[in-house]
């Protein structure tokens, strides 16, 4: 009787206890992610000017073709492979007797000639003064005035032979019509030539040119005519002005690039045959463009994205982007103007992470120099 009674004292005994336990804590909240420090910028619209570089190498703007007017023998040969050659410097002669001979016959031709015209023209000039009278008939009349102008047709052709003949014996010697270098010599001394034989070949030194090849995002921004800025390590700190010649209308299979010819039309004597160009092209510039830097795309399983920011919170985007250059890049679409992106510690970031601004740019020029 007495052990059921301890146990009914300890039954009543446990509501007791656990009021005076202590009470059980509830469970910690989270705690909230921290905010990371970066810099942001503010999209806003401005001019674009699209520029790109290319490189190659400098060459002759212009190949001269050594060859004769005349078919005559080569008398003597005065240049050699690699000779600078000057406008006005005499290549070869030309074996001129034949040319003199011509020269001579010519002359007397013309005076033969000259001398019937004024036969002819004296003897109409006289039938003129007595065909009034009635002393000659008017057949008689009509044929000295036939003969005149039949003699001053003569004359006339026969100047013109005399004026050939010495053209030809002047183009016995032949010159250079440019300044250049002498790169082949296919003639010597007691070859019968042409006018279609090719004796030599002179590089044009005055004018150069560069062959660059563009690829075909940047080809449709070239256009013949348009100038260009050339640069050579072998002219360290020399900018030197270009224009386009040419641009190929069809890319070449093996690259997909299409070749274009810039010409250098003042080189000063610095820029010389066989050294390496930069050649920066610039295209028209374009108004209320969106750009964005470069450093504000980050690759996200290889796609490039930006992070907009709203409400201190991050948002990822893929903007549609266009050509643009070594710092910035025009946005096509996904972006407004007015937007802020993070622009530093991107590799902190992801999408929905807070964050808090050390500074906010804004970039209103967006075509700065390449």
């Amino acid at each position: 009787m007495k052990g059921i009674f301890r146990c009914y004292l300890c039954l009543l005994a446990l509501p007791l206890l656990h009021g005076c336990a202590e009470p059980t804590p509830p469970p910690s909240q989270a705690t909230a992610p921290e905010a990371v420090e970066v810099r942001t910028m503010r999209v806003e619209p401005g001019s674009w000017l699209h520029s790109f570089k290319s490189y190659g190498l400098v060459t002759p703007a212009e190949e001269y073709d050594i060859s004769v007017e005349v078919s005559a023998t080569v008398k003597t040969v005065l240049f050699r492979e690699g000779q600078t050659i000057q406008a006005g410097d005499v290549l070869l002669t030309l074996d001129d007797k034949k040319l003199r001979f011509k020269l001579d016959g010519a002359r007397a031709s013309v005076e033969e000639a000259r001398a019937n015209y004024e036969q002819a023209g004296s003897t109409h000039k006289r039938n003129q003064s007595i065909y009034a009278t009635g002393v000659i008939s008017e057949q008689n009349f009509l044929q000295s005035e036939s003969r005149l102008k039949s003699s001053k047709a003569n004359l006339s052709r026969a100047m013109s032979a005399y004026d050939i003949a010495t053209e030809e014996l002047a183009d016995a010697e032949v010159r250079s019509p440019v300044n250049g270098v002498a790169t082949r010599r296919d003639i010597e001394s007691g070859q019968n030539v042409t006018p279609a034989d090719r004796l030599g070949v002179i590089r044009v030194m005055d004018a150069l040119r560069v062959e660059v090849f563009v690829s075909q995002k940047d080809i449709n921004h070239v256009h013949v005519g348009m100038i260009a800025m050339v640069t050579s390590p072998g002219v360290p700190g020399q900018v030197f002005s270009g224009r386009v010649d040419q641009v190929a209308s069809a890319a070449e299979a093996a690259t997909g690039n299409f070749e274009v010819g810039v010409v250098v039309d003042d080189a000063g004597g610095l820029l010389r045959d066989g050294m390496s160009a930069m050649v920066k092209f610039e295209g028209k510039p374009q108004q209320d463009i969106l750009a964005i830097p470069r450093n504000a795309l980050v690759d996200r399983g290889r796609q490039l994205i930006v992070y907009k920011v709203l409400d201190n919170v991050t948002q990822a985007v893929e903007p549609v982007l266009g050509v643009g250059n070594s710092e910035w890049i025009p946005v096509f679409a996904g972006l407004k103007s007015g937007d802020e992106l993070v622009v530093s510690n991107l590799r902190l970031i992801s999408d929905g992470q807070a964050i808090r601004r050390s500074n906010i740019d804004t970039k209103s020029d967006t075509s700065p120099a390449d």
